[in-house]
């Protein structure tokens, strides 16, 4: 489906953490379109995106989720309110006033760590008219993942403000004479932002430092400057946090609240002390930044953003008849309306559900053995469909026992080959559309939506499976030749349809009709190491060999030497695996070695012998 998604902003501050959120949704194939309410933030968005001028564009565009990047959002145009945030806590105010603040807008707020996640579950609790989930902060995906930087012959400092005048440096007159005398001295090279409400005068006052030991940038992209940067010096701006994630040393000015991971510094005098005590990268400190960021934000994978769009997603299509409705907030409402000039009477104060009443029902098949590394992972992936059934051989890992306590459906049966487990399963599914997907895969979130979108959009020309990519992995790494670049299953298609070739190794599914093509692709993680490898290879040469043994005259040289020798040449240089390093020689020679064997185990076959 072409979900349709808006960012919503008001402030310039605002489009950093837009910009990564509006990559993923436009990588994922679905629409996305800016507005902001204030002049600030609508000269602000990027040229290349798409972007409307009235709000009566907006409620036109009717958008199914509506990313807002600042406090408040219009109650009256549809879609799910989703607050992202425009910065993290930083311990400015009063709790009421702070970042915690429900305004009664919004119907889920994506948090961005443990310490924000824990006091707005508190917040949900006492409110019940939204839901919280963590997936971390958009704006600081471009920061990951951190590269140490190597120190040059004169350290560079970072430094930023804030806007409100009594907490803010920059408007103290003798912190710009030490900073101004530290330039001069050439000890330093300094980078210097301010906040985008701080006055053109203060701007300019500034900027007169301007040198090749100052620089002074009108940007709200900091995180480059922020790689540039050994130290930074503050006083009270959330910027602190964002620096922090570096694991870099700040030294803050009169800091409202002094912190353990902190230098903070009362006096002018004390400024260059401390700015000298930082670039030692004092242990103590760091080990103290480092525990405040795993409960500030844990994520250091850059994927915030996905995990945004993929959390939105999935509430947008989740039932909340659970949720109260949201307050009347007639003062905000009004305040809201006269900022954009339009007075519309309806209100949403029920949480936008995306309906779904024509999505035609589906079983996901998990065949299952010894998979309690993977079983709750890919149960977890296929959670879209309306009945999960575990197929389970009797494993001896805990895996039956983790799957009933996940709430599937669990069959049992002493496990033959591939295609026999997958063949009983299939007429036991409860919903004529199956997704049959093994432990050691996963579905996708863009995977997902296709399949959701078949489902809601059944096919009428005779169709009644599916082709799907898979991209594999080998041993945690991505494999993107050798063989297995165009490697493809049939994984979605209609139970009394389809079925399952009698073949010990490789079957594939058999269908009376048509069979289309999904674009999105399985993750296939596929031996996780190498002597799982070599087991799995040396089992599917015996079960080869009962195969083989029906369609191979006389065993010669030929099998044992060119064969192999081929199936190494073709995968590792036909194939490209030559370009998968270290992974490619390895299936080359393991591809190899599996085709030796299998006609070993068909001589010893024939003898009577294992």
């Amino acid at each position: 489906m072409n979900y349709k998604f808006l960012i919503y902003i008001s402030y310039s501050y605002a489009v950093p953490t837009g910009i990564p959120l509006e990559k993923v949704i436009l990588k994922h194939g679905y629409r996305v379109k800016w507005f902001s309410d204030r002049q600030d933030g609508k000269i602000a968005i990027p040229e290349n995106s798409e972007k409307f001028e009235t709000i009566q564009e907006v409620v036109a565009y009717s958008p199914d989720i509506v990313l807002t990047i600042t406090d408040v959002v219009p109650d009256f145009i549809s879609g799910l309110k989703v607050q992202v945030f425009h910065g993290f806590n930083a311990e400015k105010r009063t709790f009421k006033k702070d970042h915690f603040r429900i305004r009664g807008f919004f119907d889920l707020y994506c948090t961005q760590g443990p310490s924000t996640t824990s006091v707005f579950k508190e917040q949900q609790a006492k409110y019940k008219t939204f839901e919280v989930i963590e997936t971390g902060w958009s704006k600081v995906d471009p920061l990951f993942p951190i590269q140490k930087r190597e120190k040059g012959d004169i350290p560079t400092i970072f430094i930023a403000s804030t806007f409100t005048p009594r907490l803010s440096l920059a408007f103290d007159d003798e912190v710009y004479k030490k900073i101004k005398q530290l330039v001069e001295l050439k000890k330093y090279k300094f980078i210097m932002v301010l906040h985008p409400k701080l006055s053109m005068e203060i701007e300019q006052k500034w900027k007169q430092l301007n040198c090749d030991y100052f620089e002074y940038h009108s940007t709200t992209n900091l995180i480059p400057l922020f790689k540039r940067s050994d130290i930074m010096f503050s006083d009270t701006t959330s910027a602190i946090q964002e620096f922090g994630l570096q694991e870099k040393p700040i030294v803050t000015f009169n800091h409202y609240i002094p912190k353990p991971y902190l230098i903070n510094v009362k006096n002018v005098d004390e400024i260059e002390a401390a700015l000298a005590y930082a670039l030692t990268y004092p242990e103590e400190i760091l080990q103290n930044l480092a525990t405040f960021n795993k409960n500030l934000h844990p994520y250091t994978d850059g994927k915030s953003s996905e995990r945004v769009m993929n959390t939105s997603l999935e509430f947008l299509r989740k039932e909340k008849s659970y949720l109260k409705s949201k307050p009347l907030n007639l003062v905000r409402k009004l305040k809201i309306r006269k900022r954009l000039d339009y007075f519309p009477l309806e209100s949403n104060t029920e949480s936008f559900t995306l309906k779904s009443e024509n999505l035609e029902k589906i079983t996901a098949i998990i065949p299952a053995g010894n998979e309690i590394h993977n079983i709750e992972e890919v149960i977890a992936s296929v959670d879209f469909a309306d009945e999960i059934l575990i197929v389970e051989s009797y494993s001896t890992d805990g895996t039956y026992e983790k799957a009933c306590s996940l709430g599937t459906k669990v069959i049992r049966r002493e496990y033959q080959y591939s295609a026999s487990q997958k063949n009983w399963a299939i007429p036991q599914a409860s919903h004529e559309w199956i997704i049959l997907v093994d432990a050691d895969e996963r579905v996708t979130p863009a995977l997902k939506e296709e399949i959701i979108d078949v489902l809601r959009n059944p096919p009428t020309d005779g169709t009644v499976g599916y082709w799907m990519g898979r991209k594999n992995h080998f041993m945690g790494k991505p494999v993107n030749h050798s063989g297995w670049k165009n490697d493809k299953v049939i994984r979605l298609f209609k139970r009394d349809h389809c079925t399952y070739e009698d073949k010990q190794v490789h079957a594939e599914i058999i269908p009376s009709g048509k069979v289309g093509k999904l674009k999105n692709k399985l993750y296939h993680n596929t031996y996780i190491t190498f002597d799982k490898y070599l087991e799995k290879m040396n089992r599917y040469a015996w079960w080869q060999a009962r195969d083989y043994d029906k369609k191979t005259g006389r065993l010669t040289a030929y099998h044992f030497m060119i064969k192999p020798l081929w199936g190494f040449f073709k995968h590792y240089i036909i194939q490209g695996g030559f370009r998968d390093g270290v992974v490619g020689l390895t299936i080359g020679y393991v591809q190899g070695y599996t085709i030796f064997m299998r006609y070993i185990k068909v001589w010893l076959l024939r003898r009577n012998r294992r």
